[in-house]
């Protein structure tokens, strides 16, 4: 390619042993298409990057061929692995009513048989509703529901 040198710094610091596939290369054609169409390329040189863009095997060879353009550049999937989301998990409310049910009824049934206080039995069930309620409280209030049928736009 003429006149084409790689700029590291400038583009995304590709991991050059990631390997791409049919999707990386198509929007690379389509980022060199918007390149064609606002005369940064001339016809023979956006042939020469397609031919690149097909021969290509990893993205940092994909990325070398645009580190003269502006952007527009293909979007390259992170090589990292996607966070997880920990919010799915149980909520920590719900542990801790679990355990307080869990712990605090057996506790509570054995000072009733003990000691004679069955009332004690009212104590896990109301921690837990307490802590239900309080878990409630601080979560932001939804947003109002839109129109379920929604106006057509003319």
């Amino acid at each position: 390619m003429s006149g084409v040198e790689d700029h590291g710094s400038d583009l995304s610091e590709p991991s050059p042993e990631v390997r791409i596939g049919t999707p990386e290369r198509r929007a690379a054609e389509v980022a060199l298409e918007v390149h064609l169409s606002e005369k940064r390329l001339d016809s023979d040189e956006f042939e020469r990057r397609i031919e690149a863009c097909e021969q290509a095997s990893n993205q940092a060879e994909l990325l070398r061929i645009f580190a003269d353009l502006p952007a527009p550049h293909p979007e390259m999937p992170s090589s990292a692995a996607p966070p997880t989301e920990l919010e799915d998990d149980i909520p920590p409310v719900a542990v801790a009513g679990c355990l307080a049910l869990g712990l605090g009824l057996p506790v509570a049934i054995v000072l009733g048989w003990v000691y004679g206080t069955w009332w004690a039995l009212a104590v896990p069930v109301a921690a837990t509703v307490a802590m239900a309620y309080i878990e409630h409280l601080r979560k932001p209030p939804r947003s109002p529901i839109e129109s379920r049928d929604p106006q057509p736009s003319d």
